[in-house]
């Protein structure tokens, strides 16, 4: 199983301002938007926003934030140096698990494209 450990957050607010205002790669859909920034690691991070206009109740925020966790573990191996920050737009909590892991795994795959040689 791969862990989710800290190292692989994005904790910091500087963090999350550095991927929003430098961000060189984007890939979204319907349901996400995600932003993504090289780093100066081996590794990719991951940052969360979904906010209460995306999802009004926290039961359905935390799942979708549990889904995106998920599948970044499974994918982060592939993603190699990146910060990355999740962005669920709104209408999301309306999807079920295998709608998001699917639309997840697409822009995983794009951004795989478009910024592994950035």
């Amino acid at each position: 199983m791969t862990r989710f450990p800290r190292q692989a957050r994005l904790t910091e607010p500087a963090e999350f301002k550095r991927v929003f205002d430098g961000c060189r790669c984007k890939a979204g859909d319907r349901w996400f938007t995600a932003l993504a920034i090289p780093n100066d690691r081996e590794y990719p991070r991951l940052g969360l926003v979904v906010s209460r206009k995306a999802a009004r109740r926290a039961v359905a925020r935390n799942r979708i934030k549990r889904q995106v966790r998920e599948s970044f573990r499974n994918t982060q191996a592939r993603l190699g140096g990146l910060d990355i920050v999740v962005i669920g737009r709104f209408g999301i909590d309306q999807q079920d698990n295998t709608a998001l892991a699917q639309a997840l795994e697409n822009i995983w795959t794009r951004l795989i494209k478009k910024c592994a040689g950035s």
